[in-house]
């Protein structure tokens, strides 16, 4: 599918109930959000899923041949199996077009769609397309959904903070998500302002000036 194809794709349809004049009375079902485009995402949203996600993504070409060797040399030398995160461009193949069952199959069909799609698409637009689709948890699919359900505000809007909040979200979104357990959330999100110090994304100084217990969540 094109572009304008794959962004009107949705993985559920949102119920909203109305009166009569019109107001919104509650919504049932996935939240979406608005649509928003790569420029209108804040860099620190982008850069902070980028290094929790997928740190090489601007240099692989779908999969990451480095990520895979150390998941096999770590399998060889400690005997434990093969855990090798999928690069952002595999889940985004995952969650529009394939589901997450663990089959040997669909990892393949997972890396040749991912390839196909750095194929035919810009990094740019991968990362648009991943960043309004992806499952954030609470029923949020994309940043804004989840800026919105989690802090009460348009996803344009992030502080370093509330970016680490919602890029630790991916990994787990039923558990680490603020509906589920707000520590939990906090938690991760330290990690991740770890991981976007380490990767360049922030400086230490700005990485312990963040002050994640202060983070206002939505009521």
């Amino acid at each position: 599918p094109g572009f304008e194809e794959l962004k009107s794709s949705q993985a559920g349809q949102m119920i909203v109930v109305r009166a009569r004049d019109g107001s919104e009375l509650v919504s049932l079902g996935p939240s979406y959000g608005k649509w928003l485009s790569h420029d209108q995402i804040p860099a620190i949203m982008r850069e902070a899923m980028v290094a929790v996600e997928d740190r090489r993504f601007h240099s692989h070409f779908g999969v990451d041949p480095l990520g895979l060797a150390r998941a096999g040399y770590l399998a060889a030398t400690t005997g434990k199996s093969i855990r090798a995160t999928s690069t952002i461009s595999q889940q985004l193949a995952r969650t529009v077009f394939l589901n997450n069952s663990r089959t040997f199959t669909r990892k393949v069909r997972e890396a040749v769609i991912a390839m196909a799609l750095e194929w035919k698409f810009s990094k740019e637009e991968i990362l648009e397309l991943y960043l309004n689709k992806v499952y954030f948890g609470g029923g949020a699919y994309g940043v804004d959904a989840a800026a919105r359900k989690f802090f009460g505000h348009a996803g344009t809007q992030m502080s370093v903070s509330e970016a680490a909040i919602v890029a630790g979200l991916v990994k787990a979104p039923s558990h680490y998500s603020p509906t589920a357990d707000r520590e939990a959330a906090i938690d991760r999100a330290r990690v991740v302002l770890g991981l976007m110090q380490t990767n360049g994304v922030i400086g230490a100084g700005e990485a312990a000036a963040v002050d994640l217990a202060a983070v206002k969540f939505a009521a």
